[in-house]
């Protein structure tokens, strides 16, 4: 992935992680102001000795180290510190409706530690403020004047307790007022402003939360659509590079992976940087493939990247002609009433004018001819539409095991009631026990179109036309129909199977093309052999 969309590592937290950390350091606090005042307590006796000798005077707070109380502080916040260390959960207050007891804990012991270095002017006192933005952070936010109204309670009574009776005439009495009222304001100010922070980031990380969620689905939701489009999807930069590609992709570029370059773009790259914001599309030869190019320009954070739509030009038209004939397909359904209604009123018109030219004494060539000229272009006009209803109803298919053997012979006999010229005329190799799952009726309409065609295009002598089945790969099996004609020329092979593609004046063009859509229906294949000249329909094997 690329530097500018690397995930910046407060994105990658959210509040609660960030209150485990808020834990961690306050625990390193404690820790550090515990051992500070060891150290001092265990120097302070030998300093004063040698204070004492030189000028005796010493400062109050290495006196105050050394009292029974500053001791006994020691032990009690030690133990705490442990307990805070051990047990860190503890000091979590998101589901609970009362005060963090670690904060009032906390409160406590820094306004005692206060108290007994001293009072407010001893410096200590500054200690108090964090430990309050703590507690409010801890809380997420909740019960601000209630922290700050509990340390203001124990100065107020620490100061009462240390001036009682107050005396104007004491020098510390004015400082020690002053220092009080300036540290109880400071700490409603610190609770009120940490509280509304905390409250905002405690909403803030649920937001992010709830739309990181979001998020994820929506990600899973186009990674799911991304993969389903027939196209192929690629997401490059201006060197070439991948950013992202889709399944599909792969049937294209097999050896395409995310950053990895894309030498065969080079073209569309250069295309693109001509003009960075505008969509276009064109047609490129990629692996000796005709393939259809849609570039869509996007920047994501500074990063000019290129969406680029790939798909194979014949697919693309297989699917065009697809649809046509689908549309075909279902006009002709719901019109076929109303077109063979007409067709059989010009019908029965030509054969009453037949008939009445045939009873004329002297009957007129010219209207034989055009009366015979309008009765094959019907016959033309009705077995178009009866191909393309049949096309319409391939997916009504009953699958079902025959025996080819069996099905050959009946098929043989009502091929010559219409071909009886071509008794004698095919030449058959079937192997034994050959059972495929497939579509009576289908079957019996392809095999008509493959022999009929095999029949005009050869030389009409006997086995003129050779049928043979064999076993196949995957365990199918293979039916191929050949003729002893000049084959398909090389030209007209690659337009075989497209609709209404016909080199016969009489032909419909659909033959062909429906037989291999019923084959696809029924997971068999149907394609042409050049070096064979041959015909070939993959039939699937029936489960024994």
């Amino acid at each position: 992935m690329s530097e500018s969309v690397q995930q910046r590592p407060w994105q990658a937290r959210d509040w609660e992680e960030q209150i485990d950390r808020i834990i961690g350091f306050t625990n390193i606090a404690r820790i550090t102001i515990f051992f500070t005042l060891m150290m001092f307590a265990a120097f302070s006796q030998q300093l004063s000795e040698l204070f004492e000798i030189q000028n005796n005077h010493l400062s109050p707070v290495f006196t105050y180290l050394n009292s029974n109380g500053m001791h006994v502080w020691l032990w009690a916040y030690g133990i705490m510190t442990i307990f805070c260390i051990v047990q860190p959960n503890w000091q979590k207050q998101k589901h609970s409706e009362t005060p963090s007891a670690s904060a009032v804990a906390d409160i406590t012991m820094m306004v005692l530690l206060t108290h007994l270095l001293g009072g407010v002017n001893s410096g200590f006192a500054i200690l108090i403020l964090p430990f309050l933005a703590i507690s409010c952070l801890l809380s997420y936010g909740r019960y601000p004047m209630l922290y700050a109204g509990y340390a203001s309670i124990l100065l107020l009574l620490f100061l009462i307790w240390r001036e009682w009776p107050f005396s104007s005439d004491a020098p510390s009495y004015f400082n020690s007022i002053t220092g009080n009222i300036l540290l109880i304001a400071g700490c409603y100010l610190v609770s009120l402003l940490t509280s509304y922070s905390a409250s905002f980031l405690s909403r803030a990380g649920e937001s992010v939360k709830k739309h990181r969620t979001a998020f994820e689905r929506i990600s899973a939701l186009n990674k799911v659509v991304l993969n389903r489009m027939q196209e192929a999807v690629l997401v490059v930069d201006a060197d070439c590079r991948v950013w992202l590609h889709n399944r599909q992709t792969l049937q294209y570029f097999s050896n395409i992976k995310p950053n990895s370059r894309a030498p065969f773009l080079r073209d569309v790259i250069r295309r693109w940087q001509g003009n960075s914001k505008q969509l276009f599309e064109t047609s490129l030869m990629i692996n000796e493939r005709d393939m259809n190019v849609r570039a869509v320009p996007v920047i994501q954070e500074n990063t000019e990247l290129l969406i680029l739509f790939i798909r194979a030009e014949k697919e693309r038209q297989l699917e065009a002609q697809s649809v046509k004939l689908a549309s075909l397909g279902l006009l002709t359904a719901n019109f076929a009433h109303e077109i063979r209604n007409p067709l059989s009123a010009v019908r029965q018109a030509n054969g009453l004018m037949i008939e009445n030219n045939e009873n004329e004494e002297r009957p007129d060539p010219m209207t034989a001819k055009l009366c015979g000229i309008i009765d094959k272009n019907i016959a033309r006009i009705d077995k178009m539409i009866e191909e393309v209803s049949s096309l319409n109803k391939r997916d009504r298919i009953n699958r079902q095991t025959i025996i080819f053997e069996e099905f050959w012979n009946n098929f043989y006999q009502e091929f010559l009631l219409t071909r009886p010229e071509a008794a004698n005329g095919i030449a058959v190799s079937i192997v034994k026990n050959t059972a495929v799952i497939f579509d009576a009726m289908h079957l019996q309409q392809i095999l008509w179109n493959l022999c009929n065609n095999a029949w005009r295009h050869g030389s009409k002598r006997k086995h003129s036309v050779t049928l043979t089945v064999y076993p196949h790969k995957n365990g199918n099996f293979s039916l191929r129909v050949f003729d002893d004609g000049g084959g398909v020329p090389d030209n007209i092979i690659q337009h075989l199977f497209e609709p209404f593609y016909t080199t016969q004046a009489e032909g419909t063009g659909l033959g062909l093309y429906i037989a291999r859509e019923l084959a696809h229906a029924n997971k068999g294949d149907l394609r042409y052999l050049p070096d064979k000249k041959a015909f070939e329909l993959i039939l699937p094997k029936a489960e024994s």
